[in-house]
C-alpha cells in the first residue's frame, strides 16, 4: 500500500479524465493506496474552478476530494512549516520554484506520501521528495 499526495496538475487531469492518469488512480483506488490532496492544492483547485464558473468540474472534484484525504499544511505543530523553510533554504542556493510547490513538497514529505506530478523537472529539485508522473506509463 501506498501514500500519494495528488499535484494540482493531476487532479485537473483526474477532473478532465485523462486517459493514462485514469488507470493509475483507478489502480492506485484498487490497490487501497491512500490518495491525499494537500490543502494548497485544494485551495488551487476550487479557487480557480469558482473564477471560472466550472460548477460541474468543482461538483467533480468534490466526488475527487471525498475520496482523498486533506493533508494541511500546519497540522497540529510546525514540522511542516519547517519543512518547507529547509526546502526554500536549499533552493536558495539555486534555482527556486513557487512557494506553494515548496509547500506541497514539504507536505508529501512530512506526510511520508509519494508526490504525483507531471512536473517532475520542477520538484526534482527538492532534494529527497519522492515524486511519479503519473502521465508516464
Amino acid at each position: 500500500m501506498a501514500n500519494y499526495c495528488l499535484d494540482s496538475n493531476v487532479v485537473s487531469d483526474i477532473l478532465r479524465g485523462e486517459h493514462e492518469v485514469m488507470l493509475h488512480f483507478e489502480t492506485a483506488k484498487k490497490n487501497n493506496d491512500e490518495l491525499f490532496i494537500p490543502s494548497i492544492v485544494y485551495y488551487e483547485i476550487v479557487r480557480g474552478l469558482k473564477a471560472a464558473g466550472k460548477i460541474r468540474k468543482l461538483m467533480a472534484f468534490q466526488f475527487l476530494y471525498d475520496t482523498a484525504k486533506l493533508l494541511y499544511l500546519d497540522r497540529d505543530d510546525l514540522t511542516t512549516i519547517k519543512k518547507a523553510v529547509n526546502i526554500y533554504i536549499h533552493l536558495h542556493k539555486g534555482q527556486m520554484i513557487e512557494d506553494n510547490d515548496i509547500y506541497i513538497a514539504a507536505i508529501s514529505m512530512v506526510n511520508d506520501c509519494t508526490l504525483v506530478t507531471a512536473n517532475t523537472r520542477h520538484f526534482g529539485r527538492v532534494e529527497g521528495l519522492n515524486f511519479v508522473n503519473w502521465r508516464d506509463s
